[in-house]
């Protein structure tokens, strides 16, 4: 499957990594230019550099038709609008994203972004069951 990853830094590394051992195709998009040359050497693949909010850029990074298009980006916004136009715009067929907010799950989720996952809230409800 083709997976998109924008933003994420050291995130995106380690997954950008376990998605190409499990066999999918990864294209990602990341803003720093430095760390998009460390993981292209890193990887042996293109990193797009750039901001992953402008549909330029998306397009530069091939994402059309991508299975699933990820967004860990650091603010909650961005993340929503990467997501939004990565289906509406390029085909993803599925998208996912990190929030800060716990309150944006729903939200964002009703506004279209298939799965949304509040490391805050996981970890809230993690400590609610002890």
């Amino acid at each position: 499957m083709k997976i998109a990853v924008a933003g994420g830094r050291e995130t995106a590394d380690y997954l950008t990594g376990l998605l190409r051992a499990a066999g999918h195709k990864v294209a990602v998009i990341q803003e720093d230019r430095a760390f998009c040359e460390h993981l292209s050497a890193k990887y042996d693949m293109s990193v797009t550099c750039g901001d992953p909010c402008r549909e330029d850029v998306l397009a530069d990074a091939g994402i059309r038709g991508c299975g699933l298009f990820l967004a860990l980006l650091p603010e909650d916004a961005d993340n929503l609008e990467v997501c939004q136009m990565a289906k509406r715009l390029f085909e993803a067929k599925k998208t996912a994203c990190l929030v800060r907010n716990p309150a944006n799950v729903a939200i964002f989720e009703s506004l279209g972004v298939d799965h949304a996952v509040s490391p805050a809230g996981l970890l809230a409800a993690y400590a609610g069951e002890g």
